[in-house]
């Protein structure tokens, strides 16, 4: 690593401009005089400038001079031409002979570019045509150039249309670019860093801007991707440190940053402010050139690598949130404390009425003792929020930067704290890149990146069904008789007693917080260097080393006051300890990818030919090594496994992989409208049986631009077909098909045991595959102010491995086999975006992303595919299944004595991915205001709400506040009659499924009368915790302002701008207590609003 940076800083430091030599030596042979001109471009700072009319009437040149001057050069080329050539500075001016003697006077122009939110643009360039003379706006979006009246200025930037401008007597000029992230000429960045025009691939693609996710930032940058590209879905998590779970076409996507698909990085490990541009490649058609490691598509970030315009530049962006409100939190009933039937205990919350005047012996928190007669008052009706506090987001970037002409540097500072809503919830992040690229020559360019991540938090737990959560404490089984306010002082004798009124299964919350903790250290580097060397301007050679490694360190502690019980959560297999508890996990890895790629262009008339060829070696290893503590602790406040009461229990493990592969890719195009591309990669994986550890991996892609072959319709801009095809493949973990010995230490008393593997290794496994098509279409309308991609893919799933049972007599439990069980994930696409309105000072672009794929059986295996209704041919494979409450033939629930009767077979409830998710951005800029709304959501799909169901059993659901819980509690009657039928004759048989056979039921109306309690904790809400879980959210929101250049110039910056900012703002959606964007319900932690502000500053 100290290598790697010596050399980094050593190439990049040396970024200076170029000196050009005067003297030309040429030596051509009948060539055309334009060839002469690039040659002379090329050897000297000198320009020309002329009409490519002019040029058809000039004769063939040929020349032989060595070291002359530019006017020696000059005469020999013009003699006996039509032509005549006068220098102004470094500008060479053509005329014809014949006119009159040119004269031109040079002006200088200023202008402004601006972004279609009216926004400046940094590091735009604005080149006179035709000429190699240039500026590049600064951090105002401002440019001066000297250009002669009538020249025009061609202004472009990365990302947005070309635009093209005449001067006139105006020496000021304000020029708003168009995006043209989605532009089928534009190039976009794919499989192995590769860019290319998108118009000649194959397969889906969509780019985000790195702009579009520096104003309104919070922890990770992967939830502001919710909604911005369509098939990838962003499952956000409410706990506190949580990454959101990412989903490409539903499976995992590989992430890719400047060319290196590191193992070991998340988008938790990229500052926002680092990302120039992120591109999507959406499933393994895009992504075949990188084998198994990329089931689902990719996602390519390029990093940025030094200042957008030349020169030095100092950035500074800062994002200030806090929490203000909540879109989803478990309300509780607060008429009735904790125990069972109407008497307080320390289970359940089924207990005594509160607020009239009932007392029972209790807890005092101020004594710190159990106590006759307290008063039996609904004091904590607010006790999770009184737990809770305002969360807050703080994300700062410090960026530095320099550009020239040969090459660039920048250095950013990433800082990053986020305090959760649950007490001690401290989240601290530091990252420190370093990026850039240099010009050795005009044939070799050096590019590099390198970064340092350092995460760590004191306390990362306080979610899920267990003991260490703070729901499961607060809102399942705890009643409001008490103010969790009162017990912050959770001590009653210090790392002894617990200042508590259980004594078995629950903690003091706040003890929970401060002294069961769950604290962890995790740092992560992480480089890259790129070399690029032209060998010819046809032919060139690409190499690329990537390394990452990361250690992390998790400790868990418990102190000796701890609660210990059967019930609630366990760690490491340990379990929490009254006697006090503590344990160390260390997990360190690494992981090297290394590439050569030939590549070769060439046109041949309409021709074009683009190919690649290479090899890449990867390889990762990682280790990890636990300890705990036995049997207690010798001291309470020593949290050491040194203070281990017994010897501590040590487990170590680790894992090692290496793949090598060779791969090509051969790209011909036609007209530049008929694109064909192949592409194969081979493997040989280390953890695949000798027999099938080479396997290959092709792909075809093709590409029309049918508005390049055809006349369409005249508001038809552009219009594109394309499809592709490809093999995928997935490997065995790594040792899943070795058979190694199991060892326990003091199994029986001190003595050690081993024990043989119970899995059977199948012969002849094959990896798992994947054969995918796709096919689609995009375009663009009415003169490009409206752009739409459509794609439909299918994908079918072949030889997946799975374990199966086999009979105990072969000495074994299970056996690894390849699957005759096939499936199809079949899925639509669909993205519209273009400028809604547009006028001098008004402009509103939105954004449509809209998608969905489900899963399909196709063929079942006879031996292993199991036996039920909802495995078979054309079934969904997202079947969510259970038991069912027995009804009758017009749907009335079937009671007996009193209480619904289930089911004891199961069925589909229903399914669990959505019909569809979508997002809808929309920018909108007047003047120096700039709004941005982003909303997205899922329409559909089914989940089971934990929280919801569970508090009918627990007591605690608002629901059961009601007249019957009254009468039971207070008036001692049970007189609920529960809405349905009872049976009152005939039988009913059922086959093995489930179906009935035979039915002589007769039913009559429920009217047995039963206890409130026994009938809300069977029946629940009804719905056996199986709810809807669409939801619509605005994602985000941000109104800026960019302060005008007048007054950043006073100021002495080269840019500011101030925005409000929102995240997670609102949500419409029937699911109760819980948000359901997290894709998983069990006693999830409520969803904040995050409200706050943003300050850019550019010097």
């Amino acid at each position: 690593m100290k290598l790697i940076a010596i050399i980094l800083l050593a190439s990049f430091c040396q970024v200076s401009a170029s000196v050009y030599s005067q003297n030309i030596t040429l030596k051509q042979k009948n060539v055309s005089i334009d060839v002469v001109f690039r040659s002379i471009e090329k050897q000297s700072e000198y320009v020309f400038l002329y009409d490519n009319l002019e040029l058809q009437s000039a004769k063939k040149v040929s020349i032989d001079v060595k070291e002359m001057s530019i006017e020696q050069v000059l005469n020999i080329c013009f003699k006996d031409q039509p032509l005549n050539y006068k220098i102004f500075n470094k500008t060479i001016v053509l005329k014809r002979k014949s006119e009159t003697p040119v004269t031109l006077t040079f002006e200088a122009i200023k202008g402004r570019v601006l972004d279609e939110n009216g926004q400046p643009i940094v590091g735009a360039s604005v080149l006179i045509k035709g000429t190699k003379t240039g500026a590049t706006t600064d951090g105002n979006g401002a440019f001066t150039i000297n250009a002669p009246i009538g020249a025009t200025l061609v202004v472009s930037y990365i990302g947005y249309i070309a635009k093209e401008v005449a001067i006139d007597s105006q020496r000021e000029y304000s020029i708003s670019l168009q995006p043209a992230a989605n532009d089928l000429t534009d190039v976009v960045v794919t499989a192995l860093g590769i860019k290319r025009s998108e118009k000649s691939l194959g397969y889906a693609v969509q780019r985000v801007g790195g702009k579009d996710l520096q104003t309104v930032k919070g922890v990770d940058v992967g939830t502001s991707l919710t909604g911005r590209v369509s098939g990838l879905v962003v499952k956000n998590s409410t706990e506190f440190n949580a990454r959101p779970t990412i989903e490409l076409r539903g499976e995992g996507a590989l992430l890719v940053i400047d060319g290196v698909p590191y193992r070991n990085m998340s988008l938790r490990d990229i500052p926002t402010d680092d990302i120039e541009s992120m591109d999507i490649l959406k499933g393994p058609t895009a992504s075949a050139l990188y084998g198994s490691r990329a089931p689902g598509g990719v996602i390519l970030i390029t990093t940025k690598k030094g200042s957008a315009g030349k020169g030095f530049s100092v950035d500074f962006n800062s994002n200030t949130m806090t929490s203000l409100g909540y879109l989803a939190i478990p309300d509780v009933q607060s008429s009735y404390a904790r125990g069972q039937n109407g008497v307080i205990d320390n289970d359940y919350v089924w207990g005594p009425k509160l607020d009239v005047g009932g007392t029972a012996r209790d807890w005092n928190p101020l004594t710190k003792q159990f106590e006759d007669n307290m008063p039996l008052v609904s004091k904590g009706k607010d006790n999770l929020k009184n737990f809770m506090s305002n969360g807050i987001v703080l994300n700062n970037n410090l960026s530095i930067a320099q550009s020239g002409e040969n090459g660039s540097f920048r250095i950013g500072l990433n800082d990053i704290y986020n305090k959760g809503q649950f007490p001690n919830q401290n989240l601290n992040m530091v990252n420190l890149t370093m990026a850039g690229e240099m010009k050795l020559s005009e044939k070799f360019k050096l590019e590099g990146h390198m970064g340092v991540s350092k995460r760590w938090a004191d306390q990362v737990w306080g979610t899920g069904y267990n003991n260490q959560g703070y729901l499961y404490q607060l809102v399942m089984w705890t009643g409001t008789e008490y103010d969790i306010r009162d017990y912050q002082d959770y001590w009653k004798v210090p790392n002894k007693t617990q200042n508590w009124m259980y004594t078995n299964w629950y903690d003091n919350p706040y003890l929970i917080a401060y002294e069961k903790l769950n604290g962890i250290q995790n740092n992560t580097v992480n480089a890259n260097v790129t070399a690029t060397y032209n060998i010819s301007k046809d032919l060139s050679v690409l190499a690329r080393i990537g390394y990452d490694n990361y250690n992390n360190k998790t400790s868990f502690r418990n102190p000796t006051a701890n609660i210990f019980s059967t019930r609630g959560g366990a760690v490491n297999g340990s379990g929490w300890n009254a006697k006090g508890m503590y344990s160390i996990r260390d997990s360190v890895g690494f992981s090297t990818n290394n590439d050569l790629i030939v590549n070769y262009k060439k046109k041949l008339n309409k021709v074009t030919i683009d190919a690649l060829a290479g090899g890449t070696i990867f390889y990762f290893q990682n280790q990890i090594l636990e300890a705990t503590t036995k049997n207690g602790l010798i001291s309470p406040t020593f949290y050491s496994v040194a203070g281990s009461v017994e010897p501590p229990t040590v487990a170590q493990g680790g894992n090692s992989q290496q793949l090598n592969s060779l791969f090509g890719r051969a790209s011909i195009g036609y007209a530049d409208a008929v694109f064909l591309d192949f592409t194969g990669r081979n493997d040989w994986n280390s953890s695949q049986p000798k027999t099938s550890r080479s396997y290959f991996y092709p792909s075809l892609g093709s590409s029309v631009v049918v508005s390049e072959l055809v006349d369409l319709p005249k508001v038809i801009d552009m219009f594109k077909l394309r499809g592709s095809w490809a093999i995928f493949k997935t490997a065995f973990n790594p040792y899943a098909i070795n058979r190694t010995y199991g060892t326990t230490t003091s199994a029986w008393n001190t003595l050690n045991s081993a024990n043989y593997p119970s899995s059977l290794l199948g012969s002849d496994l094959l990896p798992s595959s994947q054969r995918t098509y796709e096919i689609g279409a995009a375009g663009y309308l009415f003169k490009r102010r409206l752009h739409f991609d459509v794609a439909y893919f299918n994908k079918l799933y072949y030889n997946r491995q799975a374990s199966a049972s086999i009979a105990a007599t072969s000495g074994f439990s299970t056996t690894l086999v390849n699957l005759g069980e096939t499936y199809e994930r079949r899925g639509l696409e669909i993205t519209v975006d273009g400028t809604v309105i547009k006028n001098r000072d008004f402009q509103w672009n939105s954004t449509i992303n809209w998608s969905n794929q489900h899963r399909y059986f196709v063929d079942l295996d006879s031996k292993y595919s199991p036996d039920n209704l909802w495995t078979a041919k054309g079934e969904r494979l997202d079947s969510y299944t259970g038991t069912y409450w027995l009804t009758d033939p017009s749907g009335n629930v079937i009671h007996q004595n009193g209480v619904p009767v289930k089911s004891t077979y199961s069925k589909v409830l229903g399914y669990t991915d959505p019909d569809f998710s979508f997002g809808f951005i929309n920018n909108f800029s007047y003047k120096n205001w700039s709004l941005g709304i982003n909303i997205d959501g899922r329409i559909g799909g089914w989940m089971y709400n934990y929280i919801y169901d569970k508090m009918f059993d627990t007591g605690t659901a608002p629901e059961t506040d009601n007249q019957y819980r009254y009468d039971q509690v207070v008036n001692k009657l049970n007189n609920y009659v529960g809405t349905g039928v009872k049976v009152v004759s005939g039988t009913v048989t059922f086959d093995k499924y489930g179906q009935i056979i035979s039915d002589t039921r007769q039913y009559a109306v429920n009217d047995v009368q039963v206890g409130y309690q026994n009938y809300a904790q069977n029946f629940r809400g009804g719905d056996l915790g199986f709810q809807n879980a669409s939801f619509v959210k605005l994602r985000e929101i941000s109104l800026g302002y960019n302060v005008p250049a007048k007054l950043t110039e006073k100021l002495g910056l080269k840019n500011a701008s101030f925005s409000l900012t929102g995240q997670n703002l609102f949500m419409w959606t029937n699911f109760k207590y819980s948000d359901p964007d997290v894709d998983t319900e069990n006693l999830n932690s409520p969803s904040m609003r995050m409200v706050g502000f943003n300050v850019k500053v550019g010097f």
